[in-house]
């Protein structure tokens, strides 16, 4: 199982203003200055290996959109947001037709579905669409989006075959050789988080949920939705300070939380996902530092994927990984 991160952000894209960019070479400069860097292959190692994350790259502006390899001809992905235009870019560059694509839909705040109408094989005769979801109403929402004066052409524009599926909490589907779980999420309106299970991995995507004070309860039962996962993508732009502070009820969550409940149900892998659009790379590389600071102190395993940003180890076994998600990022199951 092959997990590709197209959109990261949450509620609103972002892209970094010229002079963010500017500050970037700057100290990619000033990094330099005294090195021997006279090929590409030595600008290149010195590039990955000397610099940190935020000065090298970016952690992106897309808002949710996860793209899951399971092996199967067909695709599945979570959310339409606008990194769903991303991987639209990719499809057409292969020349994928006559494929099938199964799109589940966490909720219909205009972040999670703002991709689609940028969808371009939806536009392709010969190729198929499901949307899946939690919500009744599907096809209405979707259509609503795409009607004048919000957007220039209507829904029935897309020539794909276009079909609707709703599903309840608990219903298991089974596409892309795997079975999908849905669980009912605290948020405004509701969201469904996904369990995707095939015969050797597990993974969650769960955005947009917020975890009150029943999420410490012994019988709490988000534990037994992502208990015993690869990998829990979970929503928390916030710290703990900001979840039970003035954002209480905005429906999202913090790191800290994330951490606490992937130790509990021995998720073996935990994701930070849904950035906060308001924090730049130093905010987020400060956020990293933040949950690094928890998890040495609350004696929790982790090891950061992120170049640069060093891990922390414990004796305790769960989550084995933690990471802060990216546009772009790819990790194998």
């Amino acid at each position: 199982m092959f997990v590709h991160f197209k959109g990261t952000r949450g509620s609103i894209p972002t892209a970094p203003t010229a002079q963010e960019i500017e500050e970037k070479v700057i100290a990619s400069m000033m990094a330099a200055r005294g090195k021997e860097l006279r090929s590409e292959r030595q600008i290149r190692e010195f590039v990955y290996d000397k610099l940190n994350f935020r000065t090298r790259a970016y952690w992106g502006g897309n808002t949710p959109c996860i793209h899951v390899d399971t092996g199967s001809a067909d695709y599945l992905i979570l959310d339409g947001g606008s990194g769903l235009r991303a991987l639209a870019k990719e499809i057409m560059a292969k020349k994928v037709s006559g494929a099938t694509f199964h799109i589940f839909l966490s909720h219909f705040h205009y972040d999670h579905i703002q991709g689609i109408p940028f969808f371009a094989p939806a536009y392709a005769p010969s190729n198929r669409i499901v949307f899946h979801g939690g919500h009744e109403g599907i096809e209405k929402f979707l259509r609503a989006q795409m009607r004048e004066p919000f957007f220039p052409i209507s829904f029935d524009t897309l020539g794909a075959e276009i079909s609707f599926e709703e599903h309840k909490p608990g219903d298991v589907i089974e596409v892309c050789d795997s079975r999908v779980t849905l669980f009912q999420q605290n948020h405004p309106g509701l969201s469904y988080g996904y369990r995707i299970e095939n015969q050797e991995k597990a993974m969650v995507y769960s955005t947009d949920c917020e975890h009150t004070n029943e999420a410490h309860s012994k019988n709490y039962p988000y534990l037994d939705f992502i208990r015993g996962a690869d990998l829990l993508i979970f929503d928390a732009p916030f710290t703990l300070y900001q979840s039970i502070g003035n954002r209480e009820h905005w429906g999202h969550s913090s790191n800290v939380m994330g951490v606490e409940l992937a130790a509990r149900a021995d998720v073996k892998k935990l994701a930070i996902f849904h950035h906060d659009p308001n924090a730049t790379d130093e905010n987020i590389s400060e956020f990293c530092a933040h949950t690094r600071k928890f998890l040495t102190g609350s004696r929790h395993a982790v090891r950061e994927s992120i170049p640069g940003i060093p891990g922390a180890p414990s004796p305790r076994g769960f989550p084995h990984e933690v990471l802060f998600a990216y546009d772009g990022l790819t990790m194998e199951l």
